[in-house]
């Protein structure tokens, strides 16, 4: 009897496959869990990123015995760590910035919290645009 074992998919995968691979080993369509995990990134991008990420670092690519974790050099994935401090700030900013943003209606200080959210989000791509192509090759 072979037992499952969560890996990041190699058949099914938009990024790095760790929702597909987290589907492969629940026996869930992974659509379902891609729509779940666009919720929850809509909800606390934040917490949905870091997740996301050491599911890259902690879960190993399919046929693999080990994590990338296990191997991993900070010098080689230098672009990797540079968009996730940006995008981690840039969501934190957007955070702070959003509660505020509404008062923007009610007084003219709520356009520096919207000028604010917006670089949040400038952030936050910038961020993504860097590290994504670190997390495609882990």
């Amino acid at each position: 009897m072979s037992s499952k074992r969560l890996e990041r998919s190699a058949r099914n995968k938009v990024l790095a496959g760790v929702i597909g691979g987290l589907g492969e080993y629940l026996g869930v369509d992974a659509t379902l869990l891609r729509i779940v995990a666009v919720i929850l990134l809509i909800l606390s991008p934040v917490l949905m990123i870091i997740f996301y990420v050491l599911g890259v670092l902690l879960m190993p690519r399919a046929g693999e015995e080990k994590p990338p974790i296990a191997s991993f050099d900070i010098s080689r994935h230098a672009s990797l760590i540079v968009g996730l401090i940006l995008v981690i700030i840039g969501a934190a900013m957007l955070g702070s910035a959003t509660a505020l943003t509404i008062s923007w209606i009610l007084h003219p200080v709520g356009i520096i919290h919207a000028i604010q959210a917006a670089l949040a989000v400038v952030l936050i791509i910038i961020g993504l645009v860097i590290m994504l192509p670190s997390l495609k090759r882990l």
